[in-house]
């Protein structure tokens, strides 16, 4: 049977198709990948040309491949407008028999038309057209709750928030995000990932302080074709109350608005999430975020014990072991 996926290993060349693509999110750079690779060596990733019409990027971990590890979104990554999507999708499981899985962004739907989906668990939230409408109009889209909440955070007298430029920050940055992931049981990213973004000039990290300088937290932002999105983030739980998240994130699309963004990403979430409300409530637009995959079940690490002994962990011990234990994310 003719493969109808061609395999690039030359990476000077899949440079220069990812150039040539229609849509693409900030993880699917090559400098991401291949920042994964040295990081963890028990991961490599695949990469294939779907004939002159689509790329499609796997990372090979654990006996699967998923496009695309580490984040919300995967491919494949439309080369033309339009791509006969349920024919892609009866080509990708003939050839492909190894267990995999793909997360679609909702951007990439409009290119690949008649594919069809199972269904879904997980959702993504959209603030859209922000660049169109005025700050008063962005305001009123929020509900009530969230205004107030935004208020509180204000009446507070906080600083406004400002980027973070030095790895002193970022620690402490850090160390607030392991600790909110801590109480939520779960694994966490190591200290590489931030480090990697601190660098990255496509990358916004935003730090809220106190009037004395003391760090109450902050967010990762990523930015991609007109598009922030919220990606990681760490509170100090003392003013979990006091409403400091909303207000990076609506000071960040504020920000957005003046940049000429279209788009503010709340990132995905399943839908019985705990945190689907807090999204919910900025007035956004909620899109599925369809999958592709040849296997059947999910990871069990969620109903495991070991989330428990996780929780349990000093948090210096917690940042050590990340980076052995992030496989079991995929």
């Amino acid at each position: 049977m003719e493969s109808k996926f061609l395999k690039i290993d030359d990476k000077i060349k899949w440079r220069d198709l990812l150039g040539k693509v229609l849509f693409k999110t900030f993880f699917h750079s090559l400098e991401w990948e291949e920042f994964l690779e040295k990081n963890f060596k028990w991961l490599k990733f695949e990469r294939y040309n779907y004939q002159n019409r689509a790329l499609l990027s796997f990372a090979k971990a654990r006996g699967k491949l998923v496009s695309h590890p580490f984040c919300e979104y995967g491919g494949p990554l439309p080369l033309v407008e339009k791509v006969d999507g349920e024919r892609f999708r009866q080509d990708l499981f003939e050839q492909f028999k190894t267990p995999f899985k793909i997360s679609f962004h909702p951007q990439l739907l409009p290119y690949f038309e008649g594919i069809e989906f199972p269904e879904n668990q997980r959702e993504t939230f959209f603030f859209e057209d922000i660049a169109q409408k005025s700050a008063s109009e962005l305001w009123q889209t929020l509900d009530r709750n969230r205004q107030r909440s935004i208020k509180t955070a204000m009446s507070q007298n906080f600083r406004r928030t400002e980027e973070c430029k030095d790895l002193k920050n970022l620690k402490r940055l850090y160390t607030l995000y392991v600790k909110n992931l801590k109480r939520h049981k779960a694994l966490v990213y190591p200290f590489s990932f931030f480090k990697f973004f601190l660098q990255n000039p496509k990358v916004r990290i935003s730090l809220l302080k106190t009037q004395k300088g003391d760090l109450i937290g902050g967010n990762i932002f990523v930015l991609y074709n007109k598009i922030t999105h919220s990606f990681l983030c760490g509170f100090d739980e003392k003013y979990k109350n006091f409403g400091v998240h909303s207000l990076v994130l609506w000071q960040e699309i504020e920000r957005s608005k003046e940049t000429g963004c279209e788009k503010f990403d709340f990132g995905a979430t399943k839908k019985d999430s705990s945190i689907r409300d807090f999204k919910d409530r900025w007035g956004v637009k909620v899109y599925p975020i369809f999958e592709l995959k040849n296997y059947s079940g999910e990871s069990k690490l969620k109903d495991s014990f070991l989330r428990d002994v996780w929780s349990y962990l000093p948090v210096s011990l917690i940042k050590v072991l990340s980076p052995y234990f992030i496989k079991y994310k995929l």
